[in-house]
Protein backbone atom coordinates (compact mmCIF):
# COMPACT_ATOMS: atom_id res chain seq x y z
CA UNK A 1 0.00 0.00 0.00
CA UNK A 2 1.64 3.33 -0.97
CA UNK A 3 1.51 6.39 1.32
CA UNK A 4 -1.17 8.09 -0.40
CA UNK A 5 -3.23 5.64 0.21
CA UNK A 6 -2.73 5.08 3.26
CA UNK A 7 -3.34 8.80 3.87
CA UNK A 8 -6.79 8.52 2.77
CA UNK A 9 -7.80 5.09 5.02
CA UNK A 10 -6.02 7.18 7.80
CA UNK A 11 -7.41 10.57 8.38
CA UNK A 12 -5.59 12.08 11.43
CA UNK A 13 -2.20 11.00 8.69
CA UNK A 14 -3.77 13.13 6.22
CA UNK A 15 -4.55 15.91 8.85
CA UNK A 16 -1.04 15.68 9.18
CA UNK A 17 0.36 15.78 6.41
CA UNK A 18 -1.35 18.67 5.07
CA UNK A 19 -0.29 20.52 8.63
CA UNK A 20 3.08 19.79 7.67
CA UNK A 21 3.21 21.21 4.02
CA UNK A 22 2.55 24.98 5.82
CA UNK A 23 5.25 24.30 7.92
CA UNK A 24 7.49 23.23 5.72
CA UNK A 25 6.47 25.43 2.84
CA UNK A 26 6.74 28.40 5.45
CA UNK A 27 10.15 27.58 7.34
CA UNK A 28 11.97 24.69 4.88
CA UNK A 29 13.41 21.68 5.83
CA UNK A 30 16.47 22.70 7.87
CA UNK A 31 14.20 25.15 9.97
CA UNK A 32 11.20 22.88 10.64
CA UNK A 33 10.87 21.07 13.73
CA UNK A 34 9.03 17.55 14.50
CA UNK A 35 7.36 19.66 17.39
CA UNK A 36 5.91 22.65 15.34
CA UNK A 37 4.69 20.18 12.94
CA UNK A 38 2.91 18.20 15.74
CA UNK A 39 1.81 21.64 17.09
CA UNK A 40 0.32 22.57 13.47
CA UNK A 41 -1.21 19.17 13.23
CA UNK A 42 -3.19 19.09 16.98
CA UNK A 43 -1.52 16.26 18.21
CA UNK A 44 1.41 15.42 20.78
CA UNK A 45 5.36 15.30 19.43
CA UNK A 46 5.03 11.65 20.60
CA UNK A 47 2.03 11.22 18.37
CA UNK A 48 3.93 12.51 15.63
CA UNK A 49 6.81 10.41 15.94
CA UNK A 50 4.76 7.29 16.37
CA UNK A 51 3.61 8.20 12.80
CA UNK A 52 6.65 8.69 11.67
CA UNK A 53 10.27 7.73 12.87
CA UNK A 54 12.02 11.03 11.78
CA UNK A 55 11.84 14.16 10.49
CA UNK A 56 13.02 13.22 7.02
CA UNK A 57 10.31 10.26 7.04
CA UNK A 58 8.33 13.10 7.41
CA UNK A 59 8.93 15.23 4.94
CA UNK A 60 9.19 12.54 2.42
CA UNK A 61 5.68 11.32 2.50
CA UNK A 62 4.94 15.01 2.82
CA UNK A 63 6.37 15.97 -0.52
CA UNK A 64 4.62 12.20 -2.10
CA UNK A 65 1.46 13.78 -0.67
CA UNK A 66 2.01 16.81 -2.84
CA UNK A 67 3.37 15.30 -5.78
CA UNK A 68 0.56 12.35 -6.04
CA UNK A 69 -2.37 14.93 -5.26
CA UNK A 70 -0.79 16.89 -8.42
CA UNK A 71 -0.40 14.31 -10.22
CA UNK A 72 -4.19 13.36 -9.82
CA UNK A 73 -5.69 16.27 -10.04
CA UNK A 74 -3.88 17.09 -13.91
CA UNK A 75 -5.14 13.31 -14.40
CA UNK A 76 -8.69 14.03 -13.72
CA UNK A 77 -8.64 17.10 -16.03
CA UNK A 78 -7.03 14.86 -19.05
CA UNK A 79 -9.81 12.49 -18.49
CA UNK A 80 -12.67 15.52 -18.25
CA UNK A 81 -14.06 14.97 -22.10
CA UNK A 82 -16.55 17.85 -21.37
CA UNK A 83 -13.42 19.92 -21.69
CA UNK A 84 -11.67 20.62 -25.31
CA UNK A 85 -8.36 19.47 -25.88
CA UNK A 86 -6.50 22.48 -25.58
CA UNK A 87 -8.90 23.24 -22.19
CA UNK A 88 -8.06 20.19 -21.09
CA UNK A 89 -4.19 20.96 -21.32
CA UNK A 90 -4.78 24.12 -19.44
CA UNK A 91 -6.45 22.70 -16.48
CA UNK A 92 -4.15 19.88 -16.31
CA UNK A 93 -0.88 22.21 -16.76
CA UNK A 94 -2.61 24.19 -14.04
CA UNK A 95 -3.49 21.27 -11.41
CA UNK A 96 0.40 20.30 -12.10
CA UNK A 97 2.02 23.20 -11.68
CA UNK A 98 -0.50 26.59 -11.10
CA UNK A 99 -0.48 25.49 -6.86
CA UNK A 100 3.08 26.84 -7.12
CA UNK A 101 2.11 30.30 -7.91
CA UNK A 102 0.81 33.26 -6.52
CA UNK A 103 0.99 33.35 -2.87
CA UNK A 104 4.23 33.14 -0.57
CA UNK A 105 3.52 29.86 0.60
CA UNK A 106 2.78 28.83 -2.65
CA UNK A 107 6.30 29.69 -3.94
CA UNK A 108 8.12 28.97 -1.05
CA UNK A 109 7.08 25.47 -1.29
CA UNK A 110 7.96 25.02 -5.10
CA UNK A 111 11.70 26.08 -4.01
CA UNK A 112 11.33 23.25 -1.36
CA UNK A 113 10.68 21.40 -3.85
CA UNK A 114 12.50 21.94 -6.32
CA UNK A 115 15.70 22.14 -4.10
CA UNK A 116 15.14 18.77 -2.10
CA UNK A 117 17.01 16.12 -4.23
CA UNK A 118 19.32 15.80 -1.53
CA UNK A 119 16.50 14.82 0.68
CA UNK A 120 13.73 13.14 -1.94
CA UNK A 121 16.75 11.40 -4.15
CA UNK A 122 15.18 11.06 -7.75
CA UNK A 123 11.22 11.82 -5.96
CA UNK A 124 10.58 15.04 -7.42
CA UNK A 125 12.25 13.72 -11.21
CA UNK A 126 10.06 11.06 -11.33
CA UNK A 127 6.94 12.41 -10.87
CA UNK A 128 7.64 15.21 -13.42
CA UNK A 129 8.65 12.19 -15.96
CA UNK A 130 5.01 10.28 -15.10
CA UNK A 131 3.19 14.09 -15.71
CA UNK A 132 5.37 14.22 -18.80
CA UNK A 133 4.85 10.90 -20.08
CA UNK A 134 0.54 10.83 -19.08
CA UNK A 135 0.58 14.61 -21.09
CA UNK A 136 1.91 13.31 -24.07
CA UNK A 137 0.04 10.12 -24.03
CA UNK A 138 -2.96 12.18 -24.13
CA UNK A 139 -1.74 14.81 -26.66
CA UNK A 140 -0.81 11.88 -29.06
CA UNK A 141 -4.14 10.01 -28.55
CA UNK A 142 -6.39 12.89 -28.93
CA UNK A 143 -4.87 15.68 -30.37
CA UNK A 144 -7.45 17.66 -33.21
CA UNK A 145 -7.08 16.31 -36.76
CA UNK A 146 -3.68 18.02 -38.59
CA UNK A 147 -2.07 19.52 -35.33
CA UNK A 148 0.31 16.04 -35.35
CA UNK A 149 2.63 15.16 -38.74
CA UNK A 150 5.70 13.39 -39.18
CA UNK A 151 7.39 16.77 -38.22
CA UNK A 152 5.31 17.80 -34.95
CA UNK A 153 4.48 14.95 -32.70
CA UNK A 154 2.59 14.33 -29.73
CA UNK A 155 6.02 14.32 -27.58
CA UNK A 156 7.36 17.08 -29.03
CA UNK A 157 4.22 19.16 -28.02
CA UNK A 158 3.98 17.68 -24.38
CA UNK A 159 7.86 19.00 -24.82
CA UNK A 160 7.47 22.35 -25.64
CA UNK A 161 4.29 22.71 -23.66
CA UNK A 162 5.58 21.30 -20.60
CA UNK A 163 8.96 23.03 -20.64
CA UNK A 164 7.21 26.71 -21.01
CA UNK A 165 4.95 25.53 -18.21
CA UNK A 166 8.36 25.19 -15.81
CA UNK A 167 9.58 28.59 -16.77
CA UNK A 168 5.76 30.14 -16.55
CA UNK A 169 5.53 28.93 -13.13
CA UNK A 170 8.34 30.81 -12.19
CA UNK A 171 7.69 33.91 -13.62
CA UNK A 172 4.02 34.00 -13.91
CA UNK A 173 2.68 36.83 -11.31
CA UNK A 174 -1.23 35.43 -11.69
CA UNK A 175 -2.39 31.68 -11.82
CA UNK A 176 -4.16 33.48 -14.85
CA UNK A 177 -1.12 34.69 -16.24
CA UNK A 178 0.10 30.98 -16.04
CA UNK A 179 -2.91 29.37 -17.89
CA UNK A 180 -3.16 32.75 -20.31
CA UNK A 181 0.30 31.73 -21.49
CA UNK A 182 -0.69 27.84 -22.01
CA UNK A 183 -3.61 29.27 -24.00
CA UNK A 184 -1.61 31.17 -26.17
CA UNK A 185 1.03 28.62 -27.09
CA UNK A 186 -1.62 26.01 -28.03
CA UNK A 187 -3.15 28.94 -30.25
CA UNK A 188 0.45 29.09 -32.09
CA UNK A 189 0.90 25.70 -31.92
CA UNK A 190 -2.74 25.12 -34.01
CA UNK A 191 -1.58 27.76 -36.53
CA UNK A 192 -0.78 26.13 -40.04
CA UNK A 193 3.05 26.70 -40.97
CA UNK A 194 3.23 29.21 -43.61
Amino acid sequence: MSNAEMDVEDPKRAAVLVAAVGVFGRYGFQKTSMESVARAAGISRPGLYLMFPNKEELYRATMQGVLERAQRAMEVHLADRSLSFDAGIVAALDALMGPYIDTPLARDLNELLENSEPRLGSMFHDYQERARATLSAHITALAPPGLLHADLTGHDVMDLLFSAALTWKSTAATREEFRDRIRRSLQLIHRPAG
